[in-house]
């Protein structure tokens, strides 16, 4: 069961980008008694402080003017699980839709397989189908974590194969059976994952110079560039899943809209899968 920290950490969530929250909302998203919701909207309101105010004692709690362009970096992503996991029906809006889509998917019992052998450092034999073989071959990995891509799922894994730290796809896993042998290398020995690099994004040079505006103000208003801190590894996918041009000269718009500027100094890691 959540905390009541945490539960007043969604209700400034949901405040944030609704605007404005009262008791009955509350009541709505958490299925708590009233006595419960005042308790509640109390503590919201020692934590917000004069971030947002009430004109009356029974008015919504609404944040104070310029207080939306102050937290404008966070995602609503954490207000949508909010907000689809209410616990009454009627407050699950609707006009919110998540459009997003796993298309790879996963085993309940490869993913739980993977779960254990990371908690216990030990070994996976699975039988893994690539592009190379998309029969699927014999694979000994020792996976040290998971990692969540927009599409799919992946386990980022020492294989014995290659003598290398490699990762793999859920969705392309089979058979997978826990290998109770201590892993010989292990999430520290992994150079790769370790390494935080960055990854600078600009708006397309050969959009006009209103288009490249425009684009700066959607993805990184008020700058003109937006630098991502991402792990080596996975700089691959975020250029992938966020659809970046590495190469201006062949990645022209309008497939392509945004450019990672340093592609260049970030080398092999934007090929790395």
């Amino acid at each position: 069961m959540d905390s009541a920290a945490d539960r007043v950490a969604d209700l400034e969530t949901v405040l944030l980008w609704e605007g404005e929250i009262d008791n009955y909302r509350i009541r709505e998203l958490l299925g708590v008694q009233a006595v419960w919701a005042s308790r509640l909207m109390g503590a919201l309101r020692k934590r917000v402080g004069d971030r947002a105010a009430r004109s009356t004692a029974h008015a919504p709690l609404r944040l104070t003017p310029g207080q939306q362009d102050r937290e404008k970096r966070q995602s609503p992503d954490d207000y949508l699980r909010i907000v689809a996991g209410a616990e009454q029906p009627a407050a699950r809006d609707p006009l919110l839709e998540d459009a997003r889509r796993d298309l790879s998917v996963v085993a309940p019992e490869t993913f739980a397989a993977v779960v254990q052998a990371i908690r216990k450092g030990i070994g996976l034999q699975l039988v893994y189908r690539s592009m190379n073989h998309p029969s699927g071959t014999d694979r000994l990995v020792f996976p040290h974590a998971l990692v969540r891509v927009p599409r799919r799922w992946h386990m980022r894994a020492w294989c014995t194969e290659r003598r290398d730290f490699r990762d793999f796809t859920l969705g392309r896993v089979a058979n997978a059976s826990l290998v109770e042998s201590p892993a010989p290398a292990r999430r520290s020995d992994d150079k790769d994952w370790n390494e935080i690099t960055t990854v600078t994004i600009v708006a397309h040079p050969d959009l006009t110079a209103e288009q490249q505006s425009m684009i700066a103000a959607e993805y990184f208003p008020g700058a003109s560039a937006r630098q991502l801190s991402v792990r080596r590894c996975l700089v691959g996918y975020i250029v992938q899943d966020l659809r970046l041009a590495t190469n201006a000269a062949k990645h022209k718009p309008p497939e392509f809209q945004l450019l990672v500027s340093n592609a260049e100094r970030l080398g092999d890691a934007i090929w790395a899968e």
